[in-house]
């Protein structure tokens, strides 16, 4: 449980970090006062204090100490519900003048300088423009991808949303000489992996999604494994729960499955894993609070997954119609259009089967011809489990 803050205790510790006495800071009490969203928000209003922890960060003899506090103010513990939040606290971070330049100067050398661009590159956009575009931030990330693989994967999942990013790190073989050997290594092991490697193969396959996305429109097919960590990350996010030592936020994780559902083998794949049943719970449980791009990135992964026919078991276990029909009855513009259509794709298929067994409408249909036992099956396909209770009253 977080403690409230003791704002007398901290503002005196604050205080001294912005005189520019790093005492406080090597004995590790401003990373020990740094919990809650209220002592981040409160240690990015002072701009002095920030100035000295960019100067701290440069000094070897104060650079561990300095990253461990940023990192942990850029961190965000609470969820969704904190998202603006952390976002402004990353953004502030990010713009302090010699902040990222030092940060990136470190990032081979320790592992809490790529923690900490990976929590402002995980909150804020421009945060994780503004590193992508600072001198050697590229060259820094792929050496740090050789000996800090859990935070440097992170790092490039929540570049590789963006585009421009995206291109850059594809034009550096990010995917065949970092993520794609991590993942193979992890198919031939499979089991004994510890919650670590488990994120870490998660981020890879995200990345690999994001990047072959924004550079071919496309996805390469992926293992089951690899893509089996993607759901057990999804269902703990939507829950908000740390996996390990992780926080994950559903949008980043939706964001590369969407872009791995392209390819119809992973879209399969990932509603064999269950992926389908988190996403209709997350649709579902939406609300403003959680962001546009929740609802937006939920509704885009249900459409390319919907086109899996031979999952539809799956599909219709998850809820992912009901869900729908939540959307369909808020007022969310677009979102709302496109989860319709959804809708009128799905009840098409109910709809077909009801008119096969009309005896004037499906007086031509082979459902006709089918006996009982397979005619069963048919139905059982055709219809979600909220229909099955009226199963009995088909013609059969």
């Amino acid at each position: 449980t977080i403690q409230p803050m003791n704002r007398p205790e901290f503002q005196a510790v604050v205080n001294s970090i912005a005189s520019g006495n790093p005492q406080r800071l090597r004995d590790g009490t401003l990373f020990r006062l740094i919990r809650g969203l209220e002592s981040k928000l409160f240690l990015v209003t002072s701009r002095e204090a920030l100035s000295a922890l960019s100067s701290f960060i440069a000094r070897d003899e104060t650079s561990n100490a300095a990253l461990r506090a940023v990192a942990q103010a850029a961190a965000n513990t609470n969820g969704l519900s904190a998202s603006k939040e952390s976002e402004d606290i990353c953004w502030q971070i990010a713009q302090v003048p010699g902040l990222l330049s030092a940060v990136v100067s470190k990032m081979s050398q320790d592992v809490d300088a790529v923690r900490l661009v990976n929590n402002l590159a995980a909150n804020s956009s421009k945060a994780a423009n503004l590193f992508a575009n600072m001198p050697g931030s590229v060259d820094a990330l792929k050496t740090a991808s050789e000996r800090f693989r859990l935070h440097s994967f992170g790092v490039i999942t929540h570049l590789s949303r963006f585009q421009a990013i995206a291109v850059v790190l594809a034009q550096a073989h990010f995917i065949e000489e970092i993520l794609q050997p991590a993942i193979r290594a992890a198919d031939e092991q499979e089991t004994g992996l510890s919650l670590e490697d488990e994120a870490t193969i998660a981020r890879a396959t995200l990345a690999i999604g994001n990047l072959s996305f924004h550079t071919s429109g496309q996805s390469p097919e992926l293992s089951r494994y690899a893509l089996a960590t993607i759901s057990r990350v999804f269902d703990f996010s939507v829950r908000g729960e740390t996996r390990g030592t992780i926080t994950w936020l559903p949008t980043t994780v939706l964001n590369g499955a969407a872009n791995l559902a392209l390819n119809k083998s992973n879209a399969s794949v990932l509603l064999e894993v269950g992926f389908a049943t988190p996403l209709a719970h997350l649709i579902l449980n939406w609300e403003p609070a959680s962001g546009l791009d929740t609802l937006e990135l939920s509704i885009r992964a249900s459409e390319r997954l919907l086109e899996c026919d031979e999952r539809f078991e799956e599909i219709w276990q998850s809820n992912i119609l009901g869900a729908l029909y939540a959307v369909r009855a808020q007022d969310v513009g677009s979102v709302t259009e496109t989860a319709d259509r959804l809708i009128r794709q799905l009840e098409a298929r109910m709809d077909a089967v009801c008119m096969g067994q009309h005896p004037r409408l499906g007086q031509c249909s082979p459902l006709l011809l089918l006996d009982h036992a397979v005619l069963t099956m048919i139905v059982g396909q055709a219809f979600p489990p909220l229909f099955e209770s009226s199963r009995s009253s088909l013609d059969l």
